[in-house]
């Protein structure tokens, strides 16, 4: 087959294109220190890197999800421990109230310092987080927990659903706590204390059977409020290691992501001498063709 003086430029037109394209792409990669610029470049390396940059979303979202929880639970450990103090602190005083040495007088100032730790108690087990939000109110966060008294009876207006805040792939914690066991675990620790807070400031006899009872309604309180401060350190444990395990999740993967993304500057220089040279003779080629033509219409 005859090829015409036209086709024959458009082929080198084409040829020099090309060369063109491929000079160029290979002066962007080596300018960008990149291997792939574009899925054509390399359809299998970019599916990867595709996969690894999602991966990488994934665990910065759960990083900062982490950060998030970490805040939560710092902020009900505090109060916790404050919770904590309290009660011991109206535990120590419920003990002295036993003293029989103790007329009234002395018993209505352990009463007004105890009603002082109570108000305290319930400011604190109806504290909000940083994101305002109710800290002990189980997953009802808009509520206070406790409320009253009404009627002389305290409520808890919470459940005892927890929050779920995914930190990992398949591994949620929870990030809120309900007061309930600490404070209505089968009677109305507020209650109960307003009541022996009444009888310090007004029975003058012993009181020896109501020291009795507000003890063992402090300890069940203290318990179910050290065991909230179990958990509460035990997730923020949790927490570490699973941020940890994200980290070095995220440290292969930009490893990995590295060695698919970097160039090979030996290689690519090769390339790109192959190419300019490939561009030459091509333009060469062209001039010459040109030439002719320009000779045959003489």
């Amino acid at each position: 087959m005859r090829v015409s003086t036209g086709q024959l430029q458009q082929l080198m037109m084409n040829g020099f294109q090309r060369g063109a394209v491929d000079f160029a792409n290979i002066s962007q990669q080596m300018a960008t220190g990149k291997k792939i610029l574009k899925p054509s470049d390399d359809a299998l390396g970019t599916v990867q890197l595709m996969a690894l940059k999602k991966e990488q979303a994934n665990i910065e979202q759960f990083n900062s999800n982490i950060s998030n929880a970490r805040r939560q639970l710092g902020s009900a450990e505090t109060y916790i421990s404050s919770m904590s103090d309290t009660l011991l602190k109206l535990r120590d005083l419920t003990l002295e109230a036993g003293n029989g040495a103790y007329g009234l007088s002395e018993r209505q100032a352990l009463a007004a310092e105890m009603q002082s730790l109570k108000d305290a108690l319930m400011d604190t087990a109806n504290a909000k987080g940083s994101n305002g939000k109710y800290l002990f109110s189980g997953s009802e966060v808009e509520t206070a927990p406790i409320s009253g008294p009404v009627a002389g009876a305290y409520s808890y207006a919470g459940d005892n659903l927890g929050r779920q805040i995914s930190v990992s792939s398949g591994v949620q914690v929870t990030s809120n706590f309900d007061v309930e066991k600490v404070f209505f675990n089968g009677g109305d620790f507020f209650q109960e204390l307003d009541d022996f807070i009444d009888v310090l400031n007004t029975q003058t006899g012993s009181v020896g059977n109501d020291v009795s009872n507000m003890l063992d309604s402090l300890d069940t309180s203290i318990t179910g409020n050290l065991k909230l401060l179990t958990e509460v350190g035990s997730r923020i444990n949790s927490l570490d290691k699973v941020e940890n395990t994200n980290n070095d999740i995220e440290l292969y993967g930009q490893t990995l992501q590295l060695e698919l993304e970097s160039l090979d500057y030996g290689q690519a220089s090769m390339q790109l001498t192959q190419a300019e040279l490939a561009l030459q003779a091509t333009q060469q080629v062209y001039i010459k063709v040109n030439q002719l033509n320009l000779f045959d219409q003489l």
